[in-house]
């Protein structure tokens, strides 16, 4: 063939995805309102993410940081913790460098005794979520 050339070039380009995944196994601790309780774990979390960037993990809860009797507009204030980082508002953010490498951590709550709490069960829903920044 007249004009071939004797050699070419092909660019071979591959990609992969951030995957950023979280898992929870709820312990089945009961929180002592009226004695308060000090970094009780209430989960393991299994956190991965694979983003160059790193990626974060949050706690947010449902009640900001109380645990509230059903239609209670207030309730018994608690902190949460995870990884070192500590909150009483309820949320927190906790920063994490580049990896793949699964990642274990404990969540605990610390309930401050609180004798005057009236009769019943208090509840708050904590929300674990990870992404990539």
């Amino acid at each position: 063939m007249a004009g071939a050339a004797e050699r070419g070039q092909i660019t071979l380009r591959g990609t992969v995805p951030a995957v950023c995944t979280v898992a929870l196994s709820a312990s089945s601790a009961t929180l002592e309102v009226v004695r308060g309780q000090s970094a009780t774990p209430v989960a393991t979390v299994e956190e991965r993410c694979n983003a160059a960037a790193g990626y974060t993990v949050s706690v947010t809860s449902r009640n900001g940081g109380q645990l509230r009797q059903e239609g209670a507009a207030s309730g018994v204030s608690y902190a949460v913790s995870y990884d070192q980082v500590s909150s009483n508002s309820g949320a927190l953010v906790a920063v994490r460098t580049p990896t793949g490498a699964a990642r274990v951590g404990t969540l605990a709550v610390e309930v401050p005794a609180s004798p005057e709490a009236a009769a019943g069960d208090y509840v708050d829903v904590l929300t674990v979520s990870i992404s990539a920044r």
